[in-house]
């Protein structure tokens, strides 16, 4: 009798830890690697500062996304040239990409398979937009086994900061603009006036490297504030579908710059990451007013409960002067509370189509 209470008390004590070990939540997918970066176009320059002609700059993207997911390879950044004397366009500024898309195995992490390639030019023009749709940019995935292959390009525009010579664009300084943020139940506000932007119009991501990361759809503008040294979403969304259902993610939150005070001499600085998914608005009562106002530092809290990117990518750099003439940048993101199909979305994002503006000087 004793043994038979023992068996039944074994089996429900297997039964509880299998019970647990299914209800256990999934780990937040990652974004985890390395860009090393080689600027030669600011070492090899001619008596006017610009760049000599066909030198290009280098990106040698090597990241694991969601444990699973493997972009390898170079981005190639040819700058452009103006006359120093009609400001007129010499060369045409471009971007190439040429990245091995692998998978992991879920079963066997150690067995990798290349499945396909991200490929293919954008031509940014002397205004510094980067037009997707005259591309040729674009993900192409191979059959292999019960997978089968597929091909989506990117798409639309993105209007970054213009070259400094021969622009008709001047720095956006003209409007002042509040971005509010939640932080502990309370909202934030903070006013920029000093920035530059982003505005990226219809931009189209491209499907993959897997047919559950759907094509994205990117309305909105990411700000630079001069004063802070922070990237900010403003007015941003991100339109895909999921099981044949329109999902659109709305982005806040902020991307700062962190320099080391002996950045001279060491090169060392980095980003610190709060990329809000669908932040949740924050409705205040009588009380906020008779609160006490919050420094604003506040503003950069990180809060890891919401949806969020949170993480740091640290750089060392090479220095000559105030120029950086080459960058190795380490990368460790987390995506709390984030799906795979936002994490993938937000590392296309800001590592691939935003590669330039986040690393200009």
């Amino acid at each position: 009798m004793k043994k038979c209470l023992c068996i039944a008390a074994v089996c429900v004590f297997l039964i509880a830890c299998l019970s647990a070990v299914a209800q256990a939540p999934a780990a937040a997918p990652t974004v985890k690697g390395s860009m090393k970066i080689d600027f030669k176009s600011r070492l090899q320059v001619n008596d006017a500062g610009m760049p000599q002609p066909e030198v290009v700059d280098t990106y040698a993207v090597d990241l694991t996304v969601a444990d699973s997911l493997l972009f390898q390879g170079n981005i190639i950044y040819l700058p452009p040239i103006f006359s120093s004397v009609l400001g007129r366009e010499t060369q045409a500024s471009k971007l190439d990409y040429k990245l091995d898309l692998s998978v992991r195995n879920p079963a066997n992490l150690s067995e990798v398979k290349r499945i396909g390639r991200m490929v293919g030019g954008v031509p940014i023009d002397r205004n510094g937009v980067y037009d997707y749709s005259k591309g040729t940019l674009r993900i192409a995935v191979d059959a292999m086994g019960k997978a089968s292959g597929f091909e989506s390009p990117f798409g639309g525009l993105a209007a970054g900061k213009p070259p400094k010579v021969g622009s008709t664009l001047e720095k956006a300084k003209k409007q002042a603009l509040t971005m509010t943020r939640s932080v502990k139940g309370k909202t934030i506000k903070l006013v920029v006036t000093d920035y530059d932007k982003m505005a990226l119009t219809g931009l189209s991501l491209a499907a993959g490297p897997l047919k559950t990361y759907p094509d994205t759809t990117v309305n909105g503008e990411l700000l630079y504030d001069y004063e802070r040294s922070a990237w900010y979403f403003n007015a941003f969304t991100m339109t895909y579908q999921v099981d044949g259902k329109a999902v659109t993610d709305k982005l806040s939150g902020n991307i700062k710059w962190v320099e080391s005070p002996q950045r001279k001499s060491n090169g060392e600085g980095e980003y610190q990451f709060d990329v809000r998914a669908n932040e949740p608005e924050v409705k205040q009562g009588e009380a906020a007013v008779f609160a006490a106002p919050d420094d604003e530092s506040a503003f950069f809290a990180t809060d890891t409960t919401l949806p969020s990117l949170t993480g740091k990518a640290k750089y060392k750099d090479t220095m000559r002067g105030e120029s950086v003439i080459a960058s190795n940048v380490t990368v460790d993101l987390v995506g709390n509370n984030l799906t795979k199909q936002q994490v993938v979305n937000l590392t296309k994002l800001l590592w691939f189509v935003s590669v330039i503006p986040m690393n200009s000087e």
